[in-house]
């Protein structure tokens, strides 16, 4: 999916057209960002074509500073897993059919649908400020406010085919495949046996569809980064995450992430849920980053040839065109 951006000949006609929907019911407004009523554009057809096709879509959950705020993140299904992009017209239509006041969308926790949540308010509420603005950007990524609870991190606009069941996994097998990581796995990826008291551990249990048994995601953090100044060749990793999935010969590291965690190095991540967003009957898994500048910053896993690797790495900048 292209990002049409809107050029500026267009802002004149485009303040008219937001005028004319805040005026109209929620319907009213969509149908006509969707016809296209006041002339033609041919960046506005490829939007219109995208949002007249109502593809499912995957949203993402922020909290930063003390706001929780919900963006678009990519289409889902069989269509393709991809990021998206409009012109400024094109997310200013997306925003009234998406993520107007009132809108629906369903929240998923631990890989599954939990509720159905409305949006209170979405980027351009008739009588409100924007949520966001900046100066000189003339196509804003909208975000919507929507009361979640603090476990959602993913949302779709529409139901996702739900993953299959997997086999229970017992206390005494998930704690041979965690004593693997400390003991073979962390050596091999620079952190010292006798320094993992240092990190602190967190465990996820995934049904991901990759076999009859569950996915487990480890991650260990030290909280404590080196400094800048020190170079980072022969320094520890501040962050190591691990992934084990169940092979013939029980849990094996299907996927391993380092890094030392400085400004230099690549940033830490963190687990934000699982979801099948190809229809190909496995989950896809997501990650985010700790990086107050991209919050939506979003790393997504794939399985594939018996092992995870990174499919695609999403990033809704707020601005997609500066004047």
């Amino acid at each position: 999916m292209l990002a049409l951006l809107s050029p500026r000949p267009f802002a004149r006609r485009m303040a008219v057209l937001v005028v004319g929907l805040f005026a109209m019911t929620g319907c009213e407004k969509v149908k006509r960002a969707i016809r296209g009523d006041l002339g033609g554009d041919p960046q506005w057809q490829g939007d219109s074509t995208v949002l007249a096709s109502k593809p499912p879509l995957l949203f993402r959950v922020t909290r930063q500073d003390g706001k929780e705020r919900v963006w678009p993140l990519a289409t889902v299904g069989k269509q393709g897993f991809r990021g998206l992009g409009f012109s400024d017209r094109g997310w200013r239509a997306f925003d009234i059919a998406y993520f107007r006041q009132g809108s629906s969308l369903i929240a998923y926790q631990d890989g599954r649908a939990q509720a159905t949540v409305k949006t209170t308010r979405g980027m351009w509420e008739s009588g409100k400020p924007a949520l966001d603005s900046i100066q000189g950007c003339t196509a804003m990524v909208p975000s919507a406010e929507a009361p979640l609870d603090n476990d959602t991190w993913l949302l779709t606009s529409a139901p996702r085919v739900p993953l299959k069941a997997v086999e229970s996994l017992s206390g005494g097998e998930l704690s041979a495949a965690l004593e693997a990581v400390p003991t073979l796995i962390a050596p091999t990826s620079g952190i010292p046996g006798s320094m993992m008291s240092r990190y602190s551990r967190q465990v996820h249990v995934v049904a991901a569809g990759t076999s009859k048994s569950p996915s487990i995601i480890v991650i260990y953090n030290d909280p404590d980064a080196p400094p800048d100044s020190v170079e980072l060749y022969g320094q520890r990793p501040r962050q190591l995450i691990v992934v084990l999935d169940k092979g013939v010969y029980g849990y094996r590291p299907t996927f391993t992430y380092t890094t030392a965690a400085t400004s230099k190095a690549p940033p830490r991540l963190y687990f934000l849920d699982y979801l099948d967003v190809d229809d190909d009957g496995k989950a896809e898994l997501f990650f985010g980053i700790n990086n107050k500048l991209a919050p939506a910053y979003t790393v997504v896993l794939r399985f594939e040839n018996e092992a995870w690797r990174e499919n695609q790495r999403l990033l809704p900048n707020i601005c997609q065109r500066w004047s």
